[in-house]
């Protein structure tokens, strides 16, 4: 018997050299790097956030928090890989509304849906969008482009992060509710230096990055969205202050920023990820940091999450029908 039990130790221990990691794998979460997918370029306003809550996750966990950026068609191409990623804990989905309720119903092609693919951890943040402007644009507010555009059909662009963005699906609803036409340049990276020098005339961009580009004086902030001014831009009129149907309560304009797993990841873990997340949004340090660039900290439970996904990938299929917004 104890030659048997010798035999036994020996060969688990052997498996375990032989495939290093095994034997960790039965500790307790986490016990190795967590990766943490970001369907978008660095720089960009999801991953300024998800760094910030990387980097202290980190801390909270005792393991590495590493972001990978995989940009690409409306976050599309991050959402596959995250989707696809093993279901263990150990694969991360730090998202906006746009790659979890507008993307999959624009691209006809989409492998992952979220309601089926996802599980939610936690609502990071609510983050209202800017419409910017090139420094020499001939126009300074909503209603002055308004009119430049229709005395000059054809000739205002504007930059997005790809079609299916919300910043691309949400300039499409306004300019349509307008009565104007606006034509869209996609862009893979951040589209601000080519806003700044003036090679395109408007994006819509996020809070976090657009409040530096317009104190800098860099771009001009011509409307927000969302149902009330904010702190940091107290001159910027709302996108409602223009027409009240153009963004009541922000539900075009305003995205949020959120983390999902894999379907299968076990709830245990996700609780847990729940829990120290929740914490780190509620740090006044972080509290102080998300709202010096115009956004409104959350950190919910993973139902209410799940909740607000369902309600606004059901919204927003219906509005992408509307424009005609599809890539084949």
């Amino acid at each position: 018997m104890k030659r048997r039990n010798a035999l036994t130790t020996a060969a688990a221990l052997a498996a375990s050299a032989a495939f290093p990691g095994a034997w960790a794998q039965t500790g307790p979460y986490p016990n190795r790097p967590i990766k943490m997918i970001v369907p978008f370029a660095a720089g960009i306003s999801p991953d300024v956030v998800a760094r910030v809550i990387g980097d202290k996750l980190a801390q909270a966990l005792g393991q590495p928090v590493v972001i990978d950026n995989k940009p690409g068609a409306g976050g599309m191409i991050g959402a596959d890989a995250a989707a696809a990623s093993p279901a263990d804990g150990y694969n991360l989905f730090f998202t906006v509304k746009s790659v979890m309720a507008i993307a999959p119903h624009v691209y006809t092609t989409a492998k992952y849906n979220p309601l089926r693919d996802f599980k939610a951890v936690t609502q990071i943040l609510i983050v209202p969008h800017v419409i910017t402007a090139t420094p020499g644009a001939p126009y300074n507010n909503l209603k002055e482009l308004a009119e430049y555009a229709k005395r000059n059909p054809g000739k205002v662009d504007f930059a997005s992060l790809g079609v299916g963005s919300q910043p691309h699906v949400a300039m499409e609803a306004w300019a349509s509710r307008m009565g104007i036409k606006l034509n869209h340049v996609p862009y893979k990276s951040n589209p601000s230096p080519d806003v700044m020098s003036g090679v395109v005339s408007l994006s819509l961009e996020a809070s976090t990055t657009a409040i530096p580009l317009i104190k800098g004086s860099k771009v001009k902030a011509l409307a927000i969205s969302g149902a009330e001014r904010i702190a940091s831009l107290p001159d910027v009129p709302t996108l409602t202050e223009y027409s009240a149907t153009l963004d009541p309560n922000g539900v075009i304009g305003n995205s949020w920023h959120g983390i999902f797993v894999p379907a299968g990841t076990p709830d245990d873990i996700i609780a847990r990820l729940n829990t120290e997340i929740v914490k780190i949004v509620r740090m006044p340090d972080v509290q102080a940091r998300l709202r010096s660039l115009g956004l409104t900290p959350t950190g919910t439970s993973s139902a209410v999450l799940t909740t607000a996904m369902a309600a606004d990938y059901a919204y927003w299929g219906q509005l992408v029908r509307e424009l005609g917004v599809k890539v084949e």
